[in-house]
């Protein structure tokens, strides 16, 4: 019997009616268990960069790639906003997915960082509605250490300088006013985005595990400080595709 806060919906059900009308048994396939979710140009240039070492395979949360002869690893284009990529987990996860990353954009916090820096995330500060709708109504939602230990031993052995520590996630992404990143600076969060709390809600209320990598694009001080004009963003995200493929050879 149900009880009222159950929920009526099961994202495995329509998976699989979903895969079924495209002509896939979910059964007979194999989804790849850790999957990177790359947020607009940085998909775009993994794409470029793998076009002889990985193959769009499944409909499957988006469009999912699978990596040439590593059928465990695959990538697709993230969603925009924490209740995006949150209906994207569950649809990944749903169809047999064990670990996400998500790698993506996000402005700087604290007042020594700069476009292309690097940071991985033990966690976001919640400014979201996901996280309350999924009974995580917390100030933060965690990742997942083991995975953002893996990731963090990665980046050491492609010798990447990166930070580690707590993040921001908003639901707004031009509504960061300058009292809140006063107030997140002083909480120590490195940098702010939009997906995290999203994804890692799912991930510890499914059992998997999540964690993120953030490009720094853009620097939050007294004003705006935009990269975009510069080198290192790209250089950055040259890095981390690099790094992804490192893993194939």
């Amino acid at each position: 019997m149900l009880n009222r806060n159950d929920s009526i919906t099961d994202p495995q059900k329509l998976v699989r009616m979903e895969m079924k009308h495209k002509g896939f048994d979910i059964d007979k396939i194999k989804i790849p268990e850790k999957v990177y979710l790359l947020t607009d140009d940085i998909y775009d240039e993994m794409i470029s960069k793998t076009k002889n070492i990985a193959t769009k395979k499944y409909p499957l949360g988006g469009y999912l790639y699978v990596f040439n002869g590593h059928n465990n690893v695959g990538f697709i284009k993230g969603n925009m906003c924490s209740p995006a990529i949150a209906t994207q987990a569950e649809d990944l996860i749903a169809g047999g997915v064990k670990e996400l990353i998500h790698v993506g954009y996000a402005g700087g916090l604290q007042l020594d960082m700069k476009p292309g820096d690097i940071v991985i995330t033990d966690g976001a500060y919640n400014d979201t509605a996901v996280a309350r709708l999924y009974g995580y109504d917390f100030d933060r939602i965690a990742s997942s250490v083991v995975l953002t230990d893996r990731v963090e031993a990665r980046l050491k052995e492609n010798e990447l300088t990166y930070r580690r520590g707590i993040h921001w996630t908003t639901d707004a992404g031009y509504r960061e006013t300058y009292g809140q990143i006063l107030n997140y600076r002083k909480k120590g969060a490195l940098c702010v985005e939009m997906e995290g709390v999203g994804l890692f809600t799912i991930a510890n209320y499914r059992n998997c595990l999540a964690t993120g990598i953030y490009i720094i694009s853009d620097v939050l001080a007294s004003e705006w400080k935009l990269g975009w004009d510069g080198k290192e963003i790209n250089k950055s995200v040259g890095c981390i595709i690099e790094m992804i493929i490192g893993q194939m050879s």
